[in-house]
């Protein structure tokens, strides 16, 4: 027989017990694996209250009746991972726009399997850098779904990336682009638009309307044989980087060549958005040439935020690759039709687009070239590093419509890319953690273990200082306060 309070306070007491357990999750004898200590914390007690770290302890926390005991003797406790560039619109490997039944199935399956994929592999937070406020909200109406942030895209004028867009679709779809005046002549502005509405300064005062958390600007004036497309003038991308300031937004750059990268650093951005894999006139020479060491060292001089996205080109890589879809973790974060609409004749054809850029070389080869290139951006990447910079963890999921780079999964190999490069674990997992949280001021909830953090968290079977592999051993995932076994996340479950 219950003994009930006999007073009302009493009653009100007991009453808020209960409401407080509700949502509680007692995490009991774990090590806690955060990036604000050097050494793993033992024997802790972390309790979880609604969705934020209540309490952690040395000793046992004495919970009230009803919370949810999870045992972590022999697991690690850590932050969730926040990928700080992916794009969540676009499914890696499916032609872009067009109502073919088929391609519009395989988009909603990809919309249904992508967030729980970041999920999978511990991806707990993303920052897509050029999406428009209805993407961000598609990626959201999942059931679940990591914490989703955005920067707003400003382009120049018919410059990358809206060149791949045809006319005036681009206009729509990237609605935000500067109108560069010196580009008037070959790049007049659209019939009915306005040169005030596009300048830097209105530009970017129309992303902060938005809420969106940064702003993205494009220093590339193209790829392969193809160059001269537009760019912003020195002076245009000066106005960008004042108006971000004065709203309080970081400025991030696009861009990967030696020549952009210079740009960007004289235009004083936060982030490069990109690793530097391409040496310019000094390409193809081994260590790290003189002229992209002088250029690191500015880069790490003036702090800026750099994302090595090592995963680019092995991504293009693994279209040569006859094992690709092969690969056991592809069941995992690959929704069912769409992984055998990628070894059908259709799904390969944007690797019959790139084979064009070759000549007789056989796959192999081809998949050769992509993994030299990609070589030049890990040892710029490890030199950086050994300069003390803080590095960010950015995949750029999906680089390209490739079927190489898959949500979740292609985070994890970015890691183990950057760990190849022989970038230490412990600064791979700040990259993943309080660096991109610092970056883009989210520091407040998100990047370390500590009291009052959303508890956004991993619980892991091996420890992530000693084996990058820890990533891929995920027990549970916890988003903002709810328990999930990894495995229920897995497209083949």
């Amino acid at each position: 027989m219950h003994s009930w309070p006999a007073s009302p306070l009493g009653l009100l007491l007991l009453l808020q017990v209960f409401a407080a357990s509700a949502g509680e999750i007692l995490i009991e004898d774990v090590t806690v694996v955060t990036p604000d200590f050097e050494q793993p914390l033992l024997h802790r007690h972390v309790l979880i209250r609604d969705v934020r770290i209540a309490d952690i302890s040395t000793e046992p926390i004495a919970a009230a009746p009803g919370v949810k005991r999870i045992d972590g003797r022999g697991k690690f406790l850590t932050p969730g991972i926040m990928d700080s560039h992916v794009h969540v619109t676009y499914p890696p490997g499916v032609p872009p726009g067009g109502d073919d039944p088929v391609l519009v199935e395989l988009r909603e399956a990809f919309a249904r399997q992508q967030p729980r994929s970041y999920l999978y592999f511990g991806v707990t937070q993303v920052l897509d850098p050029v999406n428009l406020p209805q993407g961000i909200a598609a990626f959201e109406a999942q059931p679940l779904h990591p914490d989703v942030f955005r920067c707003g895209a400003a382009p120049v004028l018919d410059g990358y990336p809206t060149v791949f867009i045809p006319q005036p679709a681009r206009y729509e779809a990237m609605p935000d682009y500067i109108f560069e005046p010196g580009n008037a002549d070959r790049h007049p502005l659209p019939a009915g638009a306005d040169a005030a509405a596009h300048t830097p300064e209105a530009i970017v005062r129309r992303i902060a309307a938005t809420g969106a958390h940064c702003v993205k600007v494009f220093v590339e004036d193209g790829f392969g044989d193809a160059s001269g497309w537009p760019i912003l003038s020195t002076e245009s991308l000066r106005k960008v980087r004042a108006a971000t300031r004065e709203y309080g937004l970081p400025l991030v750059a696009h861009a990967n060549a030696l020549g952009m990268q210079q740009m960007a650093l004289a235009a004083d951005v936060d982030v490069i958005a990109h690793g530097l894999w391409n040496w310019d006139a000094v390409a193809g020479e081994p260590g790290v040439p003189a002229e992209i060491a002088s250029h690191l060292r500015e880069v790490h001089e003036q702090k800026i935020g750099f994302q090595p996205t090592i995963r680019v080109l092995p991504g293009m890589a693994d279209l040569f690759r006859h094992d690709t879809l092969k690969d056991p973790f592809y069941k995992k974060v690959v929704a069912a039709p769409l992984l055998e609409w990628y070894a059908s004749d259709a799904g390969r054809w944007f690797k019959d687009e790139l084979r064009l850029d070759f000549g007789a070389e056989t796959d192999t080869q081809i998949a050769h070239i992509y993994v030299k290139i990609a070589a030049q951006g890990m040892r710029a990447a490890k030199f950086l590093h050994d300069l003390g910079h803080p590095l960010l963890l950015g995949s750029d999921t999906p680089s390209a419509p490739t079927y190489g780079n898959q949500p979740g999964y292609d985070t994890y190999r970015e890691m183990r890319f950057m760990a190849q490069s022989g970038i230490p674990l412990a600064a791979i997992f700040r990259a993943a953690t309080i660096n991109n949280a610092r970056q883009f001021k989210l520091d407040k909830d998100y990047g370390t273990v500590a009291e009052g953090k959303i508890a956004n968290l991993l619980l892991l079977e091996a420890n992530p200082l000693e084996t990058v592999r820890a990533w891929s051993l995920i027990d549970k995932v916890l988003l903002r306060g709810e328990v999930i076994e990894r495995e229920t996340l897995a497209a083949d479950r």
